[in-house]
């Protein structure tokens, strides 16, 4: 009776944490959803890489919709980041981990995608890691680019 007593718990506990509901630290419920978006935008050389070649963009009305890019190895060009956020206050943090690392001789610019709603604040400041490098240090605001 114990065991399906702590099994229980353990299931709840595990459910909870694979949401993809989290809460700010005003108490606020922030749906967070990102991808990759699928196939390589440029490939590049190992020695021709520039990594600081920007192209973020976003939209801010009900929900913030934000695109931005990363390189990584160009195979494969499909499911192989790990996307975390964290908010605190007007800050959202983003880390952008590569799970296939070094399998070919080329680096592709690959896009990420990010939306959140429920966020409350009309100003944010983004942050992102991409494989412990801040990338990205942008402000974001309903009222205008």
């Amino acid at each position: 009776m114990k065991n399906v007593f702590f099994s229980t718990i353990a299931l709840t506990i595990l459910s909870i944490s694979c949401s993809e509901n989290s809460l700010s630290d005003n108490n606020e419920e922030i749906n967070f959803n990102a991808h990759q978006i699928a196939g390589c935008n440029n490939s590049n050389s190992l020695e021709k890489i520039n990594f600081y070649n920007s192209c973020f963009n976003y939209t801010f009305d009900e929900t913030l919709k934000i695109d931005f890019c990363v390189y990584g190895n160009c195979c494969p060009n499909s499911n192989r980041f790990i996307i975390e956020q964290n908010i605190k206050s007007d800050t959202i943090y983003v880390t952008v981990s590569d799970t296939a690392a070094n399998l070919c001789n080329c680096l592709c610019n690959y896009k990420i995608h990010l939306e959140l709603t429920g966020l409350q604040k009309d100003q944010y400041i983004f942050y992102c890691n991409f494989d412990s490098i801040l990338v990205y240090t942008e402000n974001i605001s309903k009222l205008g680019k």
